[in-house]
């Protein structure tokens, strides 16, 4: 799956494009809902914010922990996903562990849904080509990758 970079549109911020790609995510209901994340090769983790975990669902009542980033650390919960990544004949749906950044969009910005190594990364081969503003995607359907 070949995705084109998506421009990204930030408060006080020129626009910049990053490898974001459309994704599908489900929580503890029916309903699938329609995002973008962006994919950090720099996260750890994956994350959502918190009106992406309500939206979908989620309880929110697990044990508070400090997650932390570029920018310090904030308290977040551990909650589990559906997420489906498509495009033309390939789909692919599987579960992924997120933090779930907790505060309101007022108290928070603009999180952005980020899609990190630990249960995102390691279900595909990955290549970001830079110059050319594409990222692929190829499911690694091994439990080892051969180069």
């Amino acid at each position: 799956m070949n995705f084109k970079y998506k421009v990204n549109k930030r408060p006080y911020e020129d626009e910049n494009k990053s490898p974001s790609i459309p994704i599908s995510l489900r929580g503890e209901g029916t309903t699938t809902f329609q995002f973008i994340g962006l994919l950090d090769s720099g996260a750890d983790v994956s994350v959502i914010p918190q009106d992406v975990a309500e939206l979908l669902g989620l309880k929110l009542n697990g044990k508070k922990e400090k997650v932390r980033g570029i920018g310090g650390s904030i308290d977040s919960v551990n909650e589990k996903i559906n997420v489906t990544i498509s495009k033309g004949h390939d789909n692919y749906t599987f579960n992924l562990l997120v933090k779930v950044i907790l505060g309101s969009a007022e108290e928070l910005g603009d999180i952005p849904i980020i899609l990190g190594r630990e249960g995102f990364f390691d279900k595909f081969k990955i290549i970001f080509d830079q110059a050319n503003e594409r990222v692929a995607l190829n499911w690694n359907n091994n439990d080892s990758l051969k180069y």
